[in-house]
C-alpha cells in the first residue's frame, strides 16, 4: 500500500531511507518504487511538487553535470520570473560555431546553429567572439555576424584585419548596456555573412548572453 506522510514523520523517513539504500544501485527498482507509491499518494506528490526541491535542500555538489541526461534541460524548462525580485532563473548563454572545414566559406549567409535557437523576446546583453584560427581570404573577404538584424553583433569588415586577422577573444557590438542590446522578435539564429569573396580558413566561436523577457 502507498506509504503515507502523517504524525509518523519518523517512521516514514526511517522506511525511506531504508528503501533508498537498498535500491542505490538498481535503477529499474527505483523507479518502480516511484511509479508505485508517488502516482497513487497525492500527498507524495505535492511534497515533490515545483519548488518543494530547492536550492535550500539541496547539498553543494549534489547535482553534478554528470547526473544530467544530455538535452534534459531545454529552452522550455528554464522558467521565467514570474513576480518581481531577485532570481536566478533566465539568464541564457548561445554558443554557436564556424569552421571553414565544416561549414566551407563562400560568399554568402551561413547559419552556424543551423536552428533558430535563439527564441524570440531574447534581449541579448553581451558575448564575445573566440578565434582559434584567424580567417584568410584570396581576395578581399568581409565577414560580419547577425542575429536579428544585419551587422548587429559583429559589423561587416575586411577578415585581412581586426577582428578576423588574429586569434583570441573579439568583442561584439552588444556591450551590456541598454543602447548596445538588441531584442529578437522571432526565434533566431546566429548568421555569418560572408561578402565580396569567399574564405580560404577560419575557426571560431561566438557566445552570446540574454534573457527572455516574455
Amino acid at each position: 500500500m502507498p506509504l503515507s506522510y502523517d504524525s509518523q514523520e519518523t517512521g516514514w523517513i526511517s522506511r525511506w531511507a531504508f528503501m533508498a539504500g537498498a535500491l542505490a544501485a538498481d535503477a529499474i527498482g527505483r523507479q518502480a518504487i516511484q511509479d508505485a507509491y508517488f502516482s497513487a499518494d497525492a500527498t507524495m506528490r505535492a511534497k515533490f511538487a515545483d519548488a518543494f526541491i530547492n536550492a535550500a535542500k539541496l547539498a553543494s555538489d549534489a547535482v553534478e553535470t554528470a547526473k544530467i541526461v544530455n538535452l534534459a534541460v531545454t529552452a522550455a524548462k528554464l522558467a521565467q520570473p514570474t513576480a518581481e525580485g531577485i532570481t536566478g532563473i533566465g539568464f541564457r548563454v548561445c554558443r554557436a560555431a564556424y569552421s571553414f572545414a565544416v561549414d566551407g566559406g563562400v560568399v554568402g549567409t551561413i547559419a552556424l546553429l543551423g536552428a533558430t535557437s535563439i527564441p524570440a523576446n531574447a534581449v541579448i546583453l553581451g558575448g564575445f567572439v573566440n578565434v582559434t584560427a584567424a580567417l584568410t581570404s584570396a581576395g578581399a573577404a568581409t565577414a560580419a555576424l547577425q542575429v536579428e538584424a544585419a551587422d548587429d553583433i559583429i559589423a561587416a569588415t575586411l577578415v585581412s584585419g581586426a577582428p578576423w586577422s588574429s586569434t583570441g577573444r573579439k568583442s561584439v557590438i552588444p556591450a551590456f548596456t541598454g543602447a548596445t542590446s538588441l531584442l529578437t522578435t522571432a526565434a533566431r539564429d546566429v548568421s555569418l555573412v560572408i561578402g565580396t569573396a569567399n574564405l580560404t580558413a577560419g575557426v571560431f566561436d561566438v557566445y552570446l548572453f540574454y534573457v527572455v523577457i516574455a
